[in-house]
């Protein structure tokens, strides 16, 4: 099989998990992996930067010609492509982006073959409004986790001083990817089409949901090897690890902070966080 297919975007907060629920999903019978030179679709400043004007157009060829793309696409294939793009972006942004990436994917893929492809670029759900446009048969998966544990990573990795800072810092990344999801152009609005989006929460990955996961994104589920039962078994030894950093009355003040937050997002409108708040009055 060659040319465009349905590409799974998996994505969250830093710190959720999502490179674990697509490590997983990208080893399902008829899944790959698209491989990481090819982020362009969704970083900083690939794609979506270039159709919303905050990169210019010989920039982004650039940046893309410097990157790892030639060694994995081949100097020679990566500058046609390039030459192509130049040439046709003008007339149609939209169309001649999507050939850019499945013509460096084709270039870059060795041969692959599976019918759908699986995407973990940090980028996909801050850009899951542009990448609808681009790719329109796509799906997106969100992973969440207790904002507790991801307040507790950060901290860990120095973003945050402070539990309660952390937690303001997951609740403003949650945003980014609520907005991601709404996003509007010149006054349009690109939403994401109903039923393309799947919220699953690390725990519940972590407790038998998986099978679920791969039902709604359309894969065929496969027997479950013992790395992967231990990938999972390492994801949830992680769930909440929050209470290293928080014990005692520390602890008590904590929850009753995140689910404050958790309340103040749902009445934002914020679809994961009532999956969250939840989850967060069944275990604690």
């Amino acid at each position: 099989m060659s040319g465009p297919r349905p590409i799974i975007f998996v994505g969250g907060t830093p710190y959720c998990g999502a490179e674990v629920a697509a490590e997983l999903l990208g080893d399902e019978p008829g899944a790959a992996v698209v491989p990481a030179a090819l982020r362009f679709h969704s970083d900083t400043r690939g794609i979506p930067a270039l159709l919303g004007g905050r990169i210019g157009l010989n920039d982004f060829l650039a940046e893309i010609g410097a990157g790892a793309l030639a060694e994995r696409a081949g100097q020679e294939a990566l500058d046609a492509a390039v030459a192509t793009f130049h040439a046709t972006y003008g007339d149609d942004p939209i169309d001649s982006s999507r050939a850019l990436f499945w013509t460096l994917f084709e270039a870059s893929s060795d041969g692959e073959t599976a019918a759908t492809l699986v995407d973990a670029s940090p980028g996909n759900l801050l850009e899951a409004h542009t990448l609808a446009r681009i790719f329109p048969e796509s799906r997106y998966v969100h992973v969440v986790r207790d904002g507790r544990d991801v307040a507790a990573a950060a901290v860990e990795e120095q973003f945050a001083d402070r539990m309660s800072a952390g937690l303001e810092w997951w609740a403003d990344r949650l945003r980014d990817v609520e907005r991601g999801f709404r996003g509007e152009e010149d006054g349009a609005q690109y939403a994401i089409p109903e039923g393309r989006v799947v919220i699953v929460a690390l725990e519940g990955l972590a407790r038998g949901a998986y099978a679920d996961l791969v039902e709604e994104v359309g894969l065929d589920a496969r027997t479950m090897s013992e790395a992967d039962r231990a990938r999972l078994g390492r994801a949830a030894e992680d769930v909440r690890h929050w209470r290293r950093h928080a014990r005692g009355p520390a602890a008590a003040w904590l929850s009753r902070r995140y689910a404050k937050t958790l309340r103040e997002l749902v009445a934002e409108g914020n679809e994961p966080a009532e999956l969250l708040l939840n989850l967060r009055r069944k275990l604690g």
